[in-house]
């Protein structure tokens, strides 16, 4: 689905005339934006108004990739390079030759496979694991991140040069929340797409909601209504999922007195670490455990008990659980 392809706003018109722009040219991209807002389909957009059009895309999701895997999986090995390696594989990057590379969520990558990344655009030679053999490869490379990589540099987690060689073409994509006139059309293209049935005016509940999750926060909404209702898309049901979607956040009001509860037991402080991280990430819990460098689950876990732990309110001024949200 290509939903994120619609808008009318002056911020999505100035990414279509950047990506209008940049197309062409053979230099390397850097796609900008938060989680969910469609930076692939940005990437992909580029590809298809390029000369390489005719060529492969290759996305690559190098958060998914284990550390361990990812150079084999990017350059390919030969045969018998590590256990396991009964055949040869070519790597996904000789698979994007005379296409684009597109490399998805290129923050999470840790240093030393970014220095194989920067020799790929600085000379275009990969070497599988395993070969002495240098080959060239002609790939034209995509790169989208939603970590601010300036300061991943300052921190020591993300190479400078790297960054200035993406930087070359540059497209910072805005949130949902930053173009809320779009709302209604790209949520009526979800439905035309679903086949469902609805009218622009049961839509407008929609713009008055705060979406965390972007586009793809509000195509997963769209799609649970067109189930429950049934294939009919009407603003009661809508302002009913709003309401659901509201109640698993978290409300996070400002600690009311912070000295006191730094003073307080270790899991005290461990609430309010872990509430203030979850304001950052506007009660994405998923983003919030990987700030954090937990596991989901032990975040879930950990916001379940305190949840059904009666004294909370008592001894835990910094937050409360969700209330209704009112959409009048």
């Amino acid at each position: 689905m290509n939903e994120l392809i619609y808008g009318n706003s002056e911020a999505f018109n100035k990414v279509v005339a950047k990506v209008e722009l940049y197309a062409p040219h053979p230099w390397p991209a850097l796609i900008l934006g938060e989680t969910g807002v469609g930076k692939e389909l940005i990437a992909k957009k580029i590809h298809q108004l390029s000369h390489r059009h005719a060529m492969p895309f290759v996305p690559i999701n190098c958060s998914a990739i284990p550390s361990g895997l990812f150079e084999s999986e990017l350059f390919g090995y030969e045969r018998g390079a590590f256990s396991g390696a009964v055949t040869p594989s070519k790597g996904l990057v000789r698979m994007a030759h005379g296409g684009t590379l597109f490399l998805d969520e290129l923050g999470e990558l840790d240093l030393n496979l970014q220095a194989k990344i920067l020799r790929l655009i600085d000379s275009g030679e990969v070497r599988s694991v395993g070969s002495q053999r240098i080959e060239q490869v002609n790939v034209r490379v995509v790169a989208a991140t939603h970590v601010d990589l300036h300061t991943a540099v300052a921190a020591g987690l993300f190479r400078q040069d790297l960054l200035e060689r993406l930087s070359v073409l540059r497209i910072q994509v805005p949130s949902l929340n930053d173009r809320k006139e779009d709302i209604t059309l790209i949520a009526s293209a979800i439905l035309e797409r679903l086949g469902a049935k609805f009218s622009l005016e049961d839509l407008r509940c929609l713009e008055t909601f705060h979406w965390p999750g972007n586009v793809r926060q509000l195509r997963n909404l769209l799609i649970r209504a067109t189930v429950m209702g049934k294939m009919r898309v009407q603003e009661p049901l809508l302002k009913q999922l709003l309401v659901e979607e509201h109640q698993e956040r978290l409300v996070i009001s400002a600690p009311a007195d912070r000295d006191a509860l730094l003073e307080g037991s270790l899991e005290a402080i461990e609430r309010e670490v872990i509430v203030e991280r979850l304001k950052k990430h506007h009660g994405n819990r998923k983003e919030t455990a990987k700030d954090l460098g937990i596991a989901k689950s032990t975040l879930h876990e950990k916001l379940r008990r305190w949840k059904e732990d009666p004294s909370v309110q008592k001894n835990w001024p910094v937050a409360r659980w969700t209330t209704p949200l009112s959409l009048q």
